[in-house]
């Protein structure tokens, strides 16, 4: 089961149906999508990727703890910020990753750090990983100051999804 996550400024929840459209509004944007897998980086139409993201969110079977998060602010109104993943590499592991895409609007405030964090904490004391990987393509240099931030060290190359990406590693030994 995933948990609900609270950070000082954001609330983490399990990404249900009810986020739909704002991931679908937040993915509409071609810069938010440039660094996603090509399927939908390429080629976003919009009524494929709605059925896609709804059979993901209604099909999501992962491993107790694991899944993918809907960030929200706290404040009033709970405004949409973003989704954050905590995964098997590529759905099937053993290794486990952490990943983050935010509205374009919300970047550069410190929500993907301030979140990825609350989920590292879940990851390593809560569930007891031992190692998370952070798979981000070698353009993306906001995500890897995050990841940086977060004390990502670099591990090397990995071929997934149709992209070559910069793989970084975080311990908890």
């Amino acid at each position: 089961m995933q948990p609900s996550l609270t950070t000082e400024r954001l609330i983490l929840t399990p990404r249900t149906l009810d986020d739909l459209d704002d991931c679908i509004a937040m993915d509409r944007d071609q810069e938010v999508r440039r660094h996603i897998t090509p399927e939908f980086r390429d080629n976003f139409v919009e009524a494929d990727y709605r059925q896609t993201l709804r059979d993901r969110i209604s099909n999501s079977h992962y491993p107790d703890g694991l899944g993918c998060w809907t960030i929200r602010k706290r404040a009033p109104g709970q405004a949409f910020v973003g989704i954050i993943l905590l995964l098997p590499v590529g759905d099937i592991g053993p290794e486990t990753e952490i990943g983050w895409r935010l509205r374009k609007d919300q970047w550069g405030l410190g929500f993907a750090t301030e979140a990825a964090k609350a989920l590292l904490h879940h990851a390593f004391m809560e569930l007891a990983l031992n190692k998370i990987l952070c798979l981000i393509t070698p353009e993306n240099k906001r995500s890897l100051s995050v990841a940086r931030k977060l004390g990502f060290t670099a591990d090397g190359t990995r071929q997934a999804w149709g992209s070559q990406f910069d793989q970084f590693t975080l311990s908890n030994l």
